[in-house]
């Protein structure tokens, strides 16, 4: 089963792309961006290590640079990155498996933040060294 939640991750990562520019600039948006972006991978990467409550907080983490991000982005893909990760970071871990299995709006939310964040770095997640 694991197996099948990392592959269908991995599907997604495929069709990653970001989002630049708004009223403070490239710079304020693209390290919004750049910032949560990090954490949502974290968060996937402690999904796929069955970590349901880790992946609670690093989605909770990515809360306020996602609302960051959509206040300078003039790209509505911000505020659909932030709808994703209100939605997961307001998912009780005891209900990530379930959700995952059957849920519209997981999947939805899931096409979302890989899509957007497929190529971007994690955040130190359980069991990784950061890169930095």
């Amino acid at each position: 089963m694991r197996s099948i939640a990392a592959a269908s991750m991995v599907l997604v990562l495929a069709s990653a792309c970001s989002i630049g520019g708004g009223a403070d600039g490239p710079d304020a948006s693209q390290q919004a961006f750049d910032r949560t972006c990090a954490l949502v991978r974290s968060g996937v990467a402690a999904f796929n290590e069955n970590d349901y409550a880790e992946t609670v907080e690093r989605f909770e983490a990515a809360l306020e640079p996602a609302r960051d991000l959509a206040e300078v982005s003039d790209d509505e893909r911000a505020d659909d990155l932030l709808e994703a990760v209100e939605y997961y970071a307001a998912l009780p871990a005891e209900d990530y498996r379930e959700a995952f299995e059957s849920s519209p709006n997981f999947k939805r939310h899931q096409a979302t933040t890989l899509g957007q964040c497929g190529d971007a770095q994690p955040e130190d997640s359980p069991g990784q060294e950061s890169e930095a």
